[in-house]
């Protein structure tokens, strides 16, 4: 449709939009492209000047970014039971160091830890803000456990909900006949007890804070076998991984939980279905050589070869090797090693953008 151009009393056209207006639109479109695992380019932009500034500050601008990206970028690791962040891109707001703090599990940008001390009450962490919630410990606290952090809002997309409300789910890593879990809510500063489906014959055990997954709206944890915690009816039940090697659970197509194993220099997926009968099983989705994704000094000694981590929602994992740590994009085929210790990890993931208060930028 083809509108005229409005005109001014004397049949004048009106003038076009000052060049203000328009290089502040392909400004908005360069910045819109800088990519978020980098966010030092969002940084160094925003000291140019201050209309820069402004634009990168602005919330409109912050929310389009992130819907133009997606899924937010891994910023850094937390290694399991331990209090430090390793960043991964070059710039990284500075973290306080707290040497009794100790990971269990990162999502929806938020970071949680057991505190270790006469209470040993969990922190919830925003790592972006510093800005910190502590949990109380439940009533019947286990020696050895794992946990999960998750927003609590229905319909989030997750992008920047780190202010909001979130949950805590906590499993006993040490089942002898009975389980019993626990979900804490901040809306109602109360812990909820879990009931369960696992038969009273049944046994596991596993060290403390090991990963879980998030798949729809149940929470998997990575134990001897797989715990399944449904959090609508708020209900553990326990089925078996594909595969006695050490590997971890991921997300694979159509989100769908999945299993990943290295065995030798190869890198074996699973994904749970349901077969021909409708029970569910674990199918073999691929074989990747690891020759094809790692550097030859990486696989000198294959039995070192583990997998350490998983990046929630994404399609990269985190594989130990003899010389470090390498964070493998099994999507775009690439690698790249971003620590030279081999612990257990927490990826984090969250979009970085300017503009707002950070402590210590």
């Amino acid at each position: 449709n083809f509108s005229p151009p409005k005109t001014l009393a004397r049949g004048r056209s009106m003038p076009p939009p000052p060049p203000s207006m328009l290089m502040e639109e392909l400004l908005e479109e360069v910045f819109f492209r800088l990519l978020p695992d980098e966010p030092a380019w969002l940084v160094r932009a925003s000291a140019v000047c201050k209309p820069w500034r402004s634009i990168l500050a602005d919330p409109v601008f912050r929310r389009r970014y992130r819907e133009f990206h997606g899924t937010p970028p891994v910023l850094g690791l937390f290694e399991k039971l331990s209090p430090r962040l390793v960043p991964i891109p070059a710039f990284f707001p500075a973290q306080t160091y707290h040497p009794d703090w100790a990971a269990m599990d990162c999502r929806h940008g938020r970071a949680l830890f057991c505190q270790f001390g006469e209470t040993r009450d969990l922190i919830v962490l925003d790592p972006l803000t510093g800005r910190q919630c502590q949990v109380p410990s439940p009533p019947h606290y286990p020696v050895y456990f794992s946990a999960a952090v998750l927003c609590a809002a229905q319909g989030c997309d997750h992008h920047n909900c780190q202010a909001g409300h979130f949950r805590v789910v906590m499993c006993p890593s040490k089942l002898e006949g009975v389980t019993l879990g626990w979900m804490y809510s901040s809306e109602t500063r109360l812990w909820t007890e879990l009931t369960s489906d696992i038969h009273p014959t049944a046994d596991y055990y596993s060290v403390s804070a090991m990963p879980s997954i998030l798949v729809g709206d149940a929470l998997y944890f990575n134990v001897d076998a797989v715990i399944e915690c449904q959090l609508g009816t708020l209900c553990f039940s326990m089925f078996e991984k594909p595969t006695d090697d050490n590997g971890t659970l991921m997300m694979v197509e159509d989100d769908v939980l999945g299993f990943a194993a290295v065995v030798d220099v190869t890198l074996t997926l699973w994904s749970r279905e349901a077969g021909p009968e409708g029970a569910m099983g674990w199918i073999k989705l691929r074989v990747i050589d690891l020759k094809t994704l790692l550097p030859n000094v990486a696989l000198f000694i294959p039995s070192a070869l583990v997998i350490n981590g998983y990046a929630e929602g994404t399609q990269v994992i985190f594989v130990r090797t003899s010389v470090g740590c390498y964070m493998v994009d099994l999507k775009l085929g690439r690698s790249r090693k971003v620590s030279y210790h081999g612990r257990k990890s927490f990826p984090y993931t969250s979009f970085y953008i300017p503009g707002i208060t950070y402590l210590r930028v």
